[in-house]
């Protein structure tokens, strides 16, 4: 058995699997943990509760943050966690232990969907041979790409500057400055984000939950919670569509993260693809480029588990 984890900011899945795909998972808040070891070594017990092996061949860690050169060390950008492969092997029955960024553990992931766990938002004009991207909103904002040849670049694309597009944007970053100084994409598209939004769109003293924004938004019955839903979507598709270009990723653009399997009724409908294809000049490059939204929370996991038990084929992650 191998052991993948995805740990993000707010929440951590981990499961043991083999090339058959994954045999045990379970899903933990971090908040109930002191750091990554003490989490893994969690599911552990639980493992062998459940009768199955408390120790593995190997190991892949994805996480939510750049990994250090090398891919021995993490640091989480939204939580205060460290990881060091070697320590955590020497601490845990984990077998060799790797590292990667969440979103190139997505991009790995990305051989392992099944039809039913896509949804095509735009078909595009597939060009084969073409980078793909990799890109959602969780509790921050991942961004990699998958080369042709097989090399994966992670990225920390969430945190370039956010370019408002429009009046309201302009509203809204100068909302957001007053607070938070230099205003990134991923301050407006993440799971704080939206809650920011819908302070900007309604109460400033707000504390809604993104959750139940989603869901008043959804439900079609809280004119703030939509308002601040569709301002979230208009910032990701434009955001989207400029690393679509920045990448030239005619081989799909795949819109993965926490969020975006909850969200998937405004995606189709809301201002997502119009943002997304509202490149001037570019519009017609950017309509002929697939967007895909990933259905499935476990994409991260599945291309961990895909590294850890070697099934990743000539992927190559770096970080």
């Amino acid at each position: 058995m191998f052991l993948a984890a995805d740990i993000g900011g707010t929440k951590t899945l981990v499961a043991l699997g083999d090339e058959g795909g994954v045999r045990f998972r379970r899903r933990f808040l971090n908040d109930d943990h002191s750091g990554a070891a003490a989490l893994i070594g969690a599911f552990l017990r639980e493992a062998a509760a459940a009768g199955l092996p408390a120790a593995a061949e190997g190991s892949c860690l994805a996480l939510a943050g750049p990994v250090a050169a090398g891919g021995g060390r993490a640091r989480l950008t939204n939580r205060p966690w460290e990881v060091d492969a070697e320590q955590l092997a020497r601490a845990l029955p984990l077998g060799p232990v790797s590292l990667l960024n969440d979103f190139a553990a997505s991009a790995v992931g990305i051989a392992t969907l099944g039809a039913e766990e896509r949804l095509v938002l735009q078909a595009g004009e597939p060009c084969p041979g073409s980078p793909r991207l990799v890109l959602g909103p969780g509790t921050g904002l991942g961004v990699a790409a998958l080369l042709d040849g097989g090399d994966i670049l992670a990225s920390e694309a969430g945190h370039i500057g956010f370019a408002p597009a429009n009046r309201e944007q302009r509203d809204l970053l100068a909302y957001l400055a007053q607070g938070h100084g230099r205003v990134t994409v991923e301050r407006i598209v993440s799971g704080p984000g939206l809650a920011l939004c819908h302070q900007f769109c309604g109460d400033a003293n707000a504390t809604l939950a993104p959750a139940e924004i989603s869901r008043r938004a959804l439900a079609g019955d809280d004119p703030v919670s939509a308002r601040a839903l569709d301002l979230f979507l208009a910032v990701f598709g434009a955001f989207a569509g400029d690393m679509a270009l920045s990448f030239l990723a005619r081989g799909g653009i795949f819109l993965a993260g926490g969020i975006v399997p909850k969200i998937l009724p405004r995606l189709i409908d809301g201002p997502f693809l119009a943002a997304f294809n509202d490149k001037a000049e570019y519009a017609a490059l950017a309509a002929a480029m697939p967007v895909v939204a990933v259905r499935s929370e476990d994409l991260a996991l599945q291309g961990a588990l895909a590294t850890a038990s070697g099934r990743a084929g000539g992927l190559r992650a770096a970080g």
